[in-house]
């Protein structure tokens, strides 16, 4: 079932006929078919992802926004985020915390090749201009000489109309952005490629050009999802992620989401002796979508790493598919 769409996402006009566009494409292009992300047993627990080229990506990251991580210092929650097993760190220039993260992840004594770690180009910004912020500035700022995924933050140019209000303005400069992506990881300085916020239609423009994204972030939550655009993105080869999985900042956005002390998420996840994030968190990864999350609360990071040492019926992924938020007056938690 689909609940409200995300303005990310939006639903095509004939979902039959788009998904037979989008398979005929990814045929031409020699894209894999999947129906959702590959997913395989991690060591640590959290599953991974195979995004593709050799790549997998652990399907549970850590945010690195300051309000995200209230209470605490973005250094301090990162470094025991990885001491606690987390692998994968969701960074952004945007963020101005690129430097925190680094020294978390230096302090945290884990090698460099065990670890995950994401950055983003903040939107559209030109071939060039993409070289040099991951160059100059996004690898010196974390302290690595690669990161594993680079993604375009936004589809459009300006924080004015996030998360995408531009359609299919600023095509030539998305191309041309994508480029230096492609560069940067022809390079080494980057393994895998993404984008962020991207819809069906701005999506396909790579597609169209002979890209493929490997990663899709989009807000993606209980209560705000579209699974016709999961099964898109799928389509296409392209794992989706998920900021806000927990619907925590979205209040402030006008966006419907099921807090985490929403009573009928309370009663399935006593069901199973489980927090309401781990089943939160679970029901989108067995989706095949990547939640980032964050915590300063060494309790709450241990249980979300362990939010796949139980197993969601069927059934209540069908149940939890269907809800909607109940009461849009209720503080959501981060």
């Amino acid at each position: 079932q689909e609940s409200s769409c995300p303005p990310s996402a939006p639903r095509v006009h004939s979902r039959l006929g788009a998904m037979a566009v989008l398979a005929k494409m990814s045929a031409v292009l020699g894209l894999a078919l999947a129906s959702r992300a590959v997913v395989v047993a991690s060591g640590a627990g959290v599953p991974d992802a195979d995004i593709g080229f050799g790549v997998s990506m652990p399907m549970l990251a850590f945010g690195t926004m300051t309000m995200s991580n209230k209470g605490c210092t973005v250094e301090g929650a990162v470094e025991q985020w990885i001491r606690l097993g987390g692998r994968h760190i969701d960074m952004s220039l945007f963020y101005k915390t690129q430097p925190d993260a680094g020294r978390g992840i230096k302090a945290s004594g884990v090698p460099r090749k065990e670890l995950f770690l994401t950055t983003k180009v903040e939107g559209p910004i030109g071939y060039n201009a993409t070289i040099d912020q991951v160059i100059n500035q996004d690898l010196p700022q974390v302290g690595v000489d690669y990161f594993d995924l680079l993604i375009i933050h936004f589809p459009c140019p300006t924080m004015a109309d996030f998360p995408n209000k531009c359609g299919s303005k600023f095509k030539q400069e998305r191309l041309d952005t994508w480029r230096g992506l492609e560069y940067l990881k022809s390079t080494g300085k980057v393994r895998a490629i993404g984008i962020s916020n991207y819809n069906t239609e701005q999506t396909m423009e790579l597609i169209g050009a002979g890209y493929r994204p490997m990663v899709n972030q989009v807000q993606w939550h209980l209560g705000y999802h579209n699974d016709t655009f999961l099964e898109e993105m799928s389509a296409l080869g392209i794992t989706v992620e998920a900021w806000a999985s927990l619907a925590g900042p979205t209040k402030s956005h006008n966006i419907p989401g099921v807090s985490l002390g929403d009573a009928r998420l309370m009663t399935l996840a006593a069901k199973y002796n489980a927090s309401t994030a781990q089943v939160a968190l679970q029901w989108s990864v067995n989706k095949g979508v990547a939640p980032v999350t964050a915590t300063c609360v060494a309790d709450h990071a241990v249980s979300d790493l362990k939010a796949f040492d139980f197993k969601l019926t069927d059934q209540d992924m069908t149940y939890l598919d269907s809800l909607k938020e109940e009461d849009p007056s209720m503080e959501m938690i981060v």
